[in-house]
Formats: structure tokens, sequence, C-alpha cells
């Protein structure tokens, strides 16, 4: 059953939805704005309830006209935030970020500052599509943000590299190469350090007999894996240069190397800061973090899953390029391991960084640290506000010194968060 309700918009839920309240019932409105009053067709389900805009009544101050055809098109749910100006966007992140704290983690913490960059558009360097068969050829596209199994043919994406999207369009030449199965999943990423070109890696389906000849088709690719149903990811063809390969193309990265490079330089400062002699690095990716405070003279323990990741980390960790005069006493190393099996041997140290995925940290990990007396500081990297709220609610012997919103994603409601925890308790 759906009723007809005017509602004002007053602030923007974790996922991108703006909030409303009508006599005690939460409604959740995608594509407003705070400030906006909209006419909605809502659909209860207890207390809470989901709104469709007919129409807005009153604009508000922070909307604009999207720039990208797809978003109001096709109704395209990459981007959430896209009729808002990129102000307005900031500003309900850093509310998003500041409610997570206060509702899950259980403390109040002031409005935190928020870094930008020079660009909003065309920043990401990776584009994840679905791809679909239909009548015997693939149609690859984002899916629609109020269905998710719908799934438009993507003609551009405003917010990727333009390099990106010209990938695309060669291997969709080549799709009639791509295995057999009604649904795929596949990402492109641009390759760096040395590397031209890019990375695929499709998922699904569970024979590719012509893969080789898929990636001898698709001429922009360095390396192509492969993700089979119900089985683990496979490098099938690399043409990288030799000396690029220390920067995996299917590995975890930031997708946007202008505010990566910015949050790299304040969670280094932020570590040195306590002037650490050691230091465990988390989650630790390609050890870029690992390496640049080894080379600051700090023993360093990175920990990685993902083994290629790891043996990059290793790669940098062995580099003979320290500060003149600057060792290591013991020297730095890398693990491949998960992060709650690994902790216990990475410490004592002086400093965690902690960078998790967006499920965060396993409760292992929290419980370990609030036990460990001689941590001084953890810095916890987030790109997920709840479960950063989640994980520092469960080390109640922390108390949060400094939090800092990075804008990683325009356009998007996501935001990269690093919180400072120092002793003290909540």
């Amino acid at each position: 059953m759906t009723d007809l309700m005017t509602l004002d918009i007053e602030s923007i839920a974790a996922g991108g939805d703006g909030v409303a309240r009508h006599d005690g019932l939460v409604v959740f409105v995608p594509r407003t704005a705070p400030g906006d009053r909209v006419v909605v067709r809502v659909t209860k389900k207890g207390r809470l309830a989901r709104g469709v805009v007919e129409r807005i009544e009153r604009a508000a101050p922070g909307r604009v006209a999207p720039e990208c055809p797809h978003y109001e098109g096709d109704d395209c749910g990459g981007c959430q935030l896209q009729h808002m100006s990129l102000n307005a966007q900031r500003e309900a992140k850093r509310r998003i970020i500041a409610d997570a704290f206060r509702r899950i983690g259980k403390r109040d913490v002031p409005l935190p500052p928020i870094e930008g960059g020079a660009r909003t558009w065309r920043y990401r360097r990776k584009l994840t599509l679905a791809l679909r068969r239909e009548a015997g050829s693939w149609r690859a596209g984002l899916h629609v943000f109020d269905d998710p199994d719908g799934v438009f043919a993507l003609r551009d994406c405003s917010i990727a590299d333009e390099r990106l999207v010209v990938v695309w369009r060669e291997l969709l030449r080549a799709s009639a190469l791509l295995p057999d199965a009604d649904r795929l999943r596949g990402s492109v990423r641009l390759l760096g350090e040395g590397a031209s070109g890019a990375a695929f890696v499709l998922e699904g389906a569970r024979h590719w007999p012509a893969h080789g000849e898929f990636f001898e088709r698709s001429a922009s690719l360095g390396a192509l894996w492969w993700i089979p149903e119900a089985g683990a990811r496979r490098l099938l063809h690399d043409r990288r240069p030799a000396a690029s390969t220390g920067g995996p193309g299917a590995s975890f990265g930031q997708v946007n190397a202008e505010m990566a490079e910015r949050l790299l330089a304040f969670v280094l400062d932020a570590v040195m800061a306590h002037a650490p002699a050691t230091a465990v690095d988390a989650y630790a990716g390609t050890g870029e973090l690992a390496a640049a405070l080894d080379q600051r003279g700090v023993q360093v323990t990175a920990i990685e899953l993902d083994a290629e990741a790891s043996a990059a980390s290793a790669t940098r960790l062995d580099s003979p390029t320290r500060a003149p005069g600057v060792r290591t006493a013991g020297g730095s190393r890398s693990v491949t391991a998960r992060v709650e099996d690994a902790l216990a041997g990475a410490l004592p140290a002086d400093v965690v960084v902690l960078n998790p995925p967006r499920a965060g940290v396993d409760a292992r990990v929290a419980e370990r640290l609030g036990a460990d007396a001689h941590v001084r500081a953890i810095i916890y990297v987030s790109c997920d506000p709840a479960t950063l709220a989640r994980d520092v609610a469960r080390m109640p012997a922390w108390c949060v010194a400094r939090l800092t919103a990075f804008d990683m994603f325009p356009q998007t409601a996501h935001v990269e968060t690093v919180c400072e925890l120092v002793r003290g308790g909540a």
C-alpha cells in the first residue's frame, strides 16, 4: 500500500537517500537533498518507509542539475548525490560520519573537517560493470538505483577516467569470446607503476575456453584475471613489463589517485607524530605506507591477505631506497595472512594502522588492541563510517583524538575517514 505525502527532507542517510520524518515515520527518499520539499509516494514497512518523488515543490539551495545523462535518464545507481552541489555533498558526508559515531559508536564527536581534491569528475581509475546476455549479445552497464537486478547499457561514466570507457568499448567488441553464461561481472583498472593500459578481472562462469583469443583481441589489456564460479582468482595472461608487476592490477587500490596521495601523506604524518620506533600496517595492500615508514626508520610489520599485494609490499620493503643513514632495528617485513591471525605476532608496536575493507575489522582485532598496553595510537582508515563507528565502540579504552574526512568519491555517498585513537577511554 502506498500513500502520497508532502515531506521536508532533513538530512542524507549513509546510502545517499534523503531522510524525512512524518508523524513518527522515518521515510528514505532517493535523489533528494536537505531542504527539499517534495511530494512523495510512500511505501511503509513498520516505522520505516521508502518514498519515490512525484514532484519537487521547493528545491533545496544545494540542489543542482546532474551532469551525467545516465543519472536521471537511466536512474543510474553508480552515483547517489549528483543532484547536490559539491559543498552540499561534503556537508552531508561530514554529518553521515558524526551521525554514525553518535548512533553506532555511542560517541559524540564534532563534525569532522573534510578534504577534497581538484578533480570531482573523471577521477575513477576503476570501473566495474554488470554484463547481461540478451539475444546472443552482451550488454554492459550499471545497476538501476531502485532495481538491484536492473542493468542499463552504459554509454559513458562521468566520474570514470575516459581511458576506462575506451577499454570497455574495446572489450565489448571482443565479447563474443566471453564465457557461455547469462550474467558476468567485469572490472577494468588502469595500470600504473611503469605499466600502460589496463587490467581486466572477469567474474563468473565455469569454463572459458576462448580466454586466450579474447586477450589477444583486447590490445589495451596488460593483464587478464578470471574468478570462475565458486573458484579462486587466476591470472590468465600478462603482458605487463617485468618492472611493473610490483603493482598488482587485480588487487585493491584507491580509485582516486589525487586523493589517495593526499590520504597517504596525512596518515604518514599522523603516524610519525607519535615518534614510533615500531609500527604495524594492517591490511597493508601493496605496502606504500609501510615502505614510507620504513624509509623514515620505523620498523614495520605489513600484514596483507592478498598474496600478490603482499609480495609487492615485500618488494618495497626490500628496496634499497632508504634515506642515507636510516636503518631499522631488526628490519621491516611483510606477512601474508589475515590480520586477526597475524596481529598477535606483530605486536608489541608503538602505532597500529588499520585500513580494512568496507566490512571493517574482525572483532578479534579490536579485542587484541584493547588488551595491548604497549600500543600508543591507532590510526584507522575507513571507507564506511558505520563499520568504523562499530569498531571504535568495540575499543572502549581508546578515545577519538582526531577525525578527518576525505572526499575520495565525489558525486557518491561514499566517504573515506581517518580516525586517530589514543588511550583514554570513551
